[in-house]
């Protein structure tokens, strides 16, 4: 069975729902916004510039299938975005592009000003910031978790940008989720994680979900190590003047014991106090310190498998032909974090691209 699909205009007040679309090629992605196509016949009614038009929202709804014991299979998140260019044309087919609801927000435009105060207050002042000259799209908070620790900002571009800078400055997650009120209509709720996931952080151990070979398949490379090394950092804030300027430095120990050092200057843009650097320094040396781990995976329509794959979720992966064992020989049982996921409903299976932790 096809996705539900429904259109709101860009007051978030539902318009259409799409009846005769087969499939939704769809992504969600980690702290960033992914992208959805879908292809409408010029012959359907519904294929009209009132419900394709630039800046109205999308909602998707992933209807589980039902297996041979008449049970639903697992479901999906759902998906809600924009559209927005491109759009293209072929003989009698409009094909359309859309976004994740994430990508609204860097059409949100900031004041010049400074902020200066813990995450969840950062990320709030964002979004109220975000809502002053544009009240039609609004996003309602979420889930707001927050740090005993001060992460200020020159705001300058816009909404994304910044909250993405909180992001890599803090080593916190994002996400904008979405649902359909009582009335029919669409609402979008900011969310900002300690760690998005479907486990406490310091209890990655409690995670029963198990990717194997009876629900996932195996594309090729089985496991990529990736990143710039750097296990020094020596992060300064931003200034005009040498007088001005506050350098702080972090090291990733084990990497520097192993590998000798590896060292990176950067400047950290809005953070002008040596506590902010240094927060900052940290959060950038334990990401790349050690290599970033990346594994393919194609998670199958098995059993409540779907209900597991989202953005954070943590799943066991036992891998026995890639990798070096430290205590000698080829391959791990790890932990494993889903960073992004894709989703199409004609091949009904989601590749996905999983972080080792």
């Amino acid at each position: 069975m096809a996705s539900r699909i429904r259109i709101f205009d860009h007051y978030m007040r539902l318009k259409a729902e799409l009846n005769n679309i087969p499939t939704t090629p769809r992504s969600w992605l980690i702290n960033e916004y992914g992208e959805c196509n879908f292809s409408m016949s010029t012959a359907d009614p519904k294929c009209t510039l009132s419900n394709l038009q630039y800046g109205n929202l999308i909602h998707i709804e992933h209807i589980p299938k039902i297996d041979e014991n008449g049970n639903r299979k697992g479901k999906l998140p759902d998906w809600a975005g924009i559209i927005l260019r491109p759009r293209n044309w072929d003989l009698g087919v409009c094909h359309v592009t859309a976004y994740s609801a994430e990508a609204i927000l860097a059409f949100r435009a900031m004041p010049f000003t400074t902020v200066s105060r813990t995450p969840k207050n950062v990320f709030i002042e964002i979004l109220n910031h975000a809502h002053a000259k544009a009240k039609n799209i609004v996003f309602q908070p979420g889930i707001l978790d927050d740090l005993p620790l001060t992460f200020p900002d020159d705001l300058r571009t816009n909404a994304y940008d910044h909250i993405l800078k909180l992001i890599k400055a803090s080593g916190m997650d994002w996400s904008v989720t979405s649902d359909i009120n009582s009335k029919g209509n669409l609402e979008l709720f900011a969310n900002l994680y300690i760690r998005k996931g479907n486990v406490v952080p310091l209890r990655l151990q409690d995670s029963n979900f198990e990717l194997t070979s009876s629900n996932t398949e195996l594309p090729s490379p089985l496991l990529t190590e990736q990143g710039t090394p750097a296990n020094q950092i020596l992060g300064y804030s931003q200034s005009n003047t040498a007088q001005n300027r506050v350098m702080q430095e972090a090291i990733h120990q084990e990497t520097y014991d192993d590998y000798g050092p590896l060292q990176l200057n950067q400047i950290y843009s809005g953070k002008h106090d040596a506590a902010s650097v240094l927060n900052s320094a940290r959060t950038t040396v334990s990401k790349s310190g050690p290599p970033i781990m990346i594994m393919t995976r194609t998670a199958l329509d098995k059993g409540d498998t779907f209900s597991h794959v989202a953005t954070g979720n943590i799943a066991t992966v036992k891998e026995t032909n890639a990798g070096f064992n430290p205590n000698g020989g080829f391959g791990f049982t790890r932990q494993a974090r889903i960073i992004g996921f894709s989703y199409n409903d004609l091949s009904n299976k989601c590749p996905m691209n999983i972080e080792v932790i």
